[in-house]
């Protein structure tokens, strides 16, 4: 008979590590010679956190003071990604003081575009350059919202849905208000977009997004109609509704990107056309009534020919508004099948402490 040692098992609730586990939350307690020290489970999901940086001298250290915060004490890796599109204040410099006062130690990728090229292009550099399971994307340094609803949106995420965006409910200008109005109006998908202060974006949500084009217009209504599931969550910002102020490059870039975004994703100038050749249909029809009372009618009116030319002008200018709406759909077209390169990059750095 052969003899042998048997095995000794803890079978303790504590376990062979000596933590005690909660079963509610994971979270342990681990006792050691000195005291009682708490074992936090983190997420295990890489997560990358992309920011968008153009002349935020005044913000930007703060922000990510409380988003670092935040990823440090719920995720065990994360990187953070930031943008520099063109900033000619001491964005930049704000950005190492933080690296140099940080006690979390992160790892920071900056990205510094040739030249200012606007937040999409510089959000599909910064995007194209992460690497996360999940990507927190920001597009702004604007914090009206409590750290705690970044870890609300991630776990709202986690529920089944591939974007989930965090929308502010006040502080929205008139300008935004009346694009989204019209966006939504005349959108050929479901799927409503409102302003937005960050969001939480799946990696295969990103993959689709890349696969549908190579030229990424408009993240925002990309991603709401890629065919995944997507969720907003509204947040209170009234407090808070105090909006950074804009220069002439950011607001010109602005309004192109808004007219892309209206040509390309709906059918609002279709229904223009539509209702200019309506127009131009009851002019035509108003003008052969005329003509036949005049043919008929024993009183001969002056000659209309000021009414009659008048009448052409403005089906002429009608026809070069048209032709205009069509030159400018030709090149969004142009652009999105031949523009291979959507940013310019001058360098990546890595920043470290």
């Amino acid at each position: 008979m052969r003899f042998g040692r048997k095995k000794w098992q803890d079978k303790s609730p504590q376990g062979g590590n000596g933590i005690k586990r909660d079963k509610r939350d994971g979270a342990g307690i681990q006792r050691t010679g000195i005291g009682v020290r708490m074992v936090q489970n983190k997420e295990k999901n890489f997560i990358s956190c992309v920011v968008y940086l153009h002349n935020e001298e005044d913000t930007v250290k703060g922000f990510l003071e409380k988003t670092c915060k935040v990823i440090q004490e719920n995720f065990e890796k994360y990187e953070v990604v930031c943008v520099n599109d063109g900033c000619v204040d001491g964005t930049i410099e704000k950005v190492k003081e933080f690296l140099a006062e940080s006690s979390y130690h992160p790892v920071v990728s900056l990205v510094n575009l040739s030249y200012y090229q606007g937040v999409e292009c510089a959000m599909n550099a910064g995007c194209d350059l992460a690497v996360g399971d999940f990507l927190l994307e920001f597009d702004s340094c604007r914090m009206d919202f409590d750290p705690s609803l970044i870890m609300e949106v991630y776990h709202r995420a986690l529920q089944g849905y591939d974007v989930v965006a965090a929308a502010p409910k006040y502080g929205i200008s008139f300008t935004s208000k009346l694009f989204y109005l019209v966006y939504n109006w005349g959108s050929r998908y479901k799927a409503k977009i409102r302003q937005e202060r960050f969001r939480v974006v799946s990696r295969r949500a990103v993959n689709r997004v890349n696969q549908m084009n190579t030229y990424v217009p408009y993240r925002k209504a990309m991603y709401m109609n890629c065919g995944l599931k997507t969720d907003t969550v509204v947040y209170d910002n009234k407090a808070d509704t105090a909006g950074r102020s804009r220069n002439r490059e950011e607001r010109g870039n602005r309004s192109t990107l808004a007219a892309d975004t209206i040509i390309i994703f709906t059918n609002v100038l279709e229904k223009l056309s539509m209702a200019v050749s309506a127009v131009l249909l009851g002019a035509l029809v108003i003008m052969f009534m005329y003509l036949i009372w005049s043919i008929f009618s024993k009183v001969r009116p002056v000659e209309g020919w000021l009414s009659i030319m008048a009448l052409m002008a403005f089906g002429f200018f009608m026809i070069s508004v048209m032709l205009t709406l069509i030159l400018k759909y030709l090149s969004v077209l142009l652009n999105m099948g031949f523009k291979k390169q959507r940013y310019v990059i001058e360098g990546v750095e890595k920043l470290t402490q």
